[in-house]
């Protein structure tokens, strides 16, 4: 059942609607107030494409870009419903912003595409994938979302696309920018950051942030749950009370010049996360009695920290050196079991640009070392381990990767190739490969084709999971191909895309008549091919800002002939600002057809139906440095599901107030 407004939540959305109300009329009556403009995000540098500074124009890989005033119009919206409203990402969630969520890039499996922050992998290796509840957005500064696969220029996982989320660095003036801000579900955000150049005889640049999220959460249980109290078929029983959650951040950036292009740098992120989540406890031993409803603590904490040292050794070749450390570790909470897993990684890279008149060519030599060490309980488990089978995984691997890549420019002709050999432990060598040719028919009209392989090795879960894991497992491996048609000036773009992704030798978990728990084994049977279609634009005419995209896609299982679940046909969403004076005022929808949700490979059951959100906010600057905001997320209160059985926020506010030195 949605929730209803509380008391506080009414009062902060009358809050907001005063803000905008009071903000428009101020700024009507005041025309001597001036106009703030903020950079202009169409027309980007671009990192990720080619793990070096690219214009956008130049960019032959597909890609969005979402800059620093999307991301803080965000409010209350958490960052897997952020990327929901970009082109290409359909997103997955088992009950709002504290819990587990997945990402899908043009279809593709959550562990199929790979997350950075400030270059940095982060995943969980046991599960794959990032855990995204771990980041908050007030950490970050922009995204770059990089479509198609990426595996020469990063390695496994890459198969989809890659998401790069930069935080906030330092640079110019010292400034101080916070923020408090309280909505429904008793949910309060609050942060502050600082920034700036320490100038002397050497430039340093810092920037330190902080942040802390606290929500009661709602209840994520749906009447359509296999274990909801509501279903008379149910088999098992979930508490229908509401999972709050917390989540705390803390950033960090530092870099000294000590001479002209010659940089060193570190930069940290650390974040604590606890959610409830609901679940059953078994009367007994052996598995066979009823249960009964209990509620459930993940704690995860994540770490992302790096060293880097960049330098220019002379006009024609730039060297980058850095030294990372990934690790996401957990703690499960439960009556019966407090199970703990770390997943650690060490990256080593060397990369280096050389300068051949107008063409770059690229060197790149890195190691990853990764550790899993889980320390297991048979009820954890659901009986996968105990009766002589161990229930500690203590794993580790070690990726060998050399790649190559050259970015040529001639003219109104634009081509990258790159190569790259992965030499990982037990597997031997993957090579991958790709070519990108584009062509500009006039200087805003450019055409490109892209083709590119890529693989996903398999996670410490599915090779070792205790009762269930095969390590005999081969590596997921795909073949893309894609065109494209775009055109970009100051005014506005537009982006066509085709697609068509083969993914074989993939790995899906299915029921096994061999274990007497009925427990799921993943074995290497999947062969997928996912086709679709990406339509995008952005427009900036004069006070309105619009962005619009359209997706239609088709992931089909080859052997079964079934939709993979959690994707939908059709997706769309539609983006209108208006700005004038101190008053910005803009919305958001966000649309999807029906998914299939359950992941049984047999049959298409479980539909879950079509939805469109409306989303509203607005914000004034009543002062130089102070402005107030207020965001409404699912105005109509549309009942939509994002998992199968899972609920998701009804209509919600959020009102806040922001400083910015300046």
């Amino acid at each position: 059942m949605k929730q209803q407004f509380s008391s506080k939540t009414l009062v902060a959305l009358l809050c907001g609607a005063a803000i905008s109300f009071s903000a428009a009329v101020i700024a009507q009556s005041n025309p001597t107030v001036s106009v703030t403009n903020s950079p202009n995000p169409m027309d980007p540098i671009i990192v990720t494409a080619t793990r070096t500074p690219t214009e956008s124009k130049d960019v032959l890989a597909d890609f969005t870009y979402i800059g620093r005033e999307e991301i803080e119009q965000a409010a209350q919206t958490s960052l897997p419903e952020l990327l929901q409203q970009q082109r290409g990402i359909q997103v997955s969630n088992t009950g709002g912003a504290g819990n587990v969520s997945s990402i899908y890039i043009r279809g593709t499996n959550n562990n199929q595409s790979l997350v950075l922050i400030d270059g940095v992998r982060v995943e969980s290796s046991a599960l794959g994938g990032p855990i995204w509840n771990s980041i908050p957005l007030s950490s970050i500064d922009h995204i770059e979302i990089v479509y198609g696969p990426q595996s020469t220029f990063y390695g496994a996982d890459a198969m989809g696309g890659v998401i790069q989320i930069f935080t906030k660095k330092g640079g110019g003036p010292t400034t101080l920018d916070a923020s408090v801000g309280y909505g429904t579900y008793g949910t309060s955000i609050t942060n502050a950051s600082a920034s700036g150049t320490i100038e002397g005889v050497n430039k340093t640049a810092f920037a330190l942030g902080v942040s802390q999220e606290n929500s009661l959460g709602f209840n994520s249980v749906a009447s359509n749950n296999g274990c909801s109290p509501q279903n008379p078929n149910r088999t098992c029983s979930f508490p229908t009370t509401n999972n709050g959650y917390t989540r705390l951040g803390a950033n960090g950036q530092i870099s000294q010049e000590w001479e002209k292009g010659q940089e060193l740098g570190l930069k940290v992120l650390a974040t604590r996360v606890n959610w409830q989540y609901p679940s059953d406890a078994l009367y007994d031993s052996a598995y066979y009695a009823l249960s009964a409803p209990t509620q459930n603590n993940q704690v995860n904490n994540l770490l992302v920290a790096s060293i880097y040292s960049k330098n220019q050794i002379n006009q024609y070749w730039q060297s980058l050196v850095q030294l990372a450390n990934s690790t996401s570790s957990g703690q499960n909470l439960t009556g019966f079991s407090n199970d703990k897993i770390d997943t650690p990684e060490n990256t080593y890279t060397w990369q280096n640009n050389f300068a051949i008149g107008a063409d770059t060519l690229q060197l790149l030599a890195e190691r990853r070392d990764q550790y899993v060490n889980a320390s297991n309980s048979p009820t954890g488990t659901g009986g996968g381990c105990g009766y002589g089978i161990p229930c500690a995984v203590n794993q580790s691997r070690t990726t060998d990767s050399f790649a190559a890549s050259y970015q040529l420019k001639r003219g109104d002709n634009l081509a990258n190739a790159s190569i790259r050999n992965d030499s990982i432990t037990s597997y031997g060598s993957k090579v991958t490969g790709s070519v990108a040719y584009g062509y500009f028919f006039t200087k805003q009209w450019r055409a490109n084709l892209n083709y590119g392989t890529g693989f996903r090795a398999p996670t410490f879960n599915e090779l070792y999971y205790p009762g269930s894991g095969n390590p005999n497992l081969s590596p997921e491996t795909n073949r893309n191909v894609e065109a494209g048609l775009h055109h970009e000036n100051q005014v506005y773009d537009l982006h066509l895309v085709a697609y068509q992704n083969n993914i074989q030798n993939l790995i899906q978990w299915q029921p096994t008549s061999s274990d007497p728990f009925g427990l799921w084994a993943p074995a290497n049977y999947g062969l997928v091919q996912i086709k679709g279609v990406s339509l995008g634009g952005n427009a900036r005419l004069g006070k309105f800002i619009f962005k619009a995209s359209a997706d239609s896609l088709s992931a089909i299982d080859q052997k079964t002939n079934l939709d993979l679940p959690n994707r939908a046909r059709q997706v769309g969403n539609i983006g209108l600002e208006y700005s004038h004076n101190k008053v910005q005022v803009g919305s958001n929808i966000t649309m999807s057809g029906q998914r299939y949700g359950s992941p049984s490979s047999t049959t298409n059951t479980q539909w879950i139906a079509p939805y469109a959100l409306v989303n509203l906010y607005s914000s004034y600057e009543f002062d130089p440095q102070w402005t107030v905001f207020a965001r409404w997320n699912n105005m109509f209160n549309s009942n939509y599901q994002l998992a199968y059985g899972s609920n998701t926020p009804s209509s919600n506010i959020f009102a806040g107030i922001r400083y910015a030195m300046k």
